[in-house]
């Protein structure tokens, strides 16, 4: 399955922030829309970033109510690990796994089109869940 199709069947457009938004303004907006993490965009919609709730975590703990004196440029995760909607399903799991993070942000031709998450792949395996245990991969592991 490749990630565009995901994307088509959840179709959701994704939540953003921008570096100079207020870290306290991103943590509510994280908890408005019940998503661990999201994209951090410079002023022309570059993705620079991404902000979860680890990072905001983090940060509480160096800084604890200093945080809210924080802008999202510093608190966000800058090195992104970012996939093309032509991606293999499997390569973003395998990424997430491989690179411990839930949230893959998915671009086209530089532009941030979508968001994989690991609930996204939670969903998913909920709909083929009769298919996922009759594979002979996961009747081998379970004897």
């Amino acid at each position: 399955m490749k990630i565009r199709e995901v994307l088509e069947k959840f179709g959701r457009t994704p939540v953003v922030c921008r570096r100079s938004d207020s870290a306290q303004d991103a943590a509510t907006k994280l908890k408005e829309y019940s998503i661990g993490a999201m994209p951090v965009l410079s002023s022309d919609g570059t993705l620079v970033g991404m902000l979860s709730e680890r990072d905001l975590v983090r940060e509480f703990s160096k800084r604890g109510a200093g945080l809210t004196e924080l802008t999202v440029g510093e608190v966000l995760t800058k090195s992104v690990i970012f996939m093309a909607p032509s991606a293999d399903l499997s390569d973003a799991m395998r990424t997430m796994h491989q690179h411990r993070f839930r949230h893959v942000p998915i671009l086209n031709a530089g532009e941030l089109i979508g968001v994989i998450s690991i609930r996204d792949l939670l969903a998913l395996g909920m709909l083929f869940e009769g298919a996922i245990s009759e594979n002979p991969a996961v009747a081998e592991t379970s004897g």
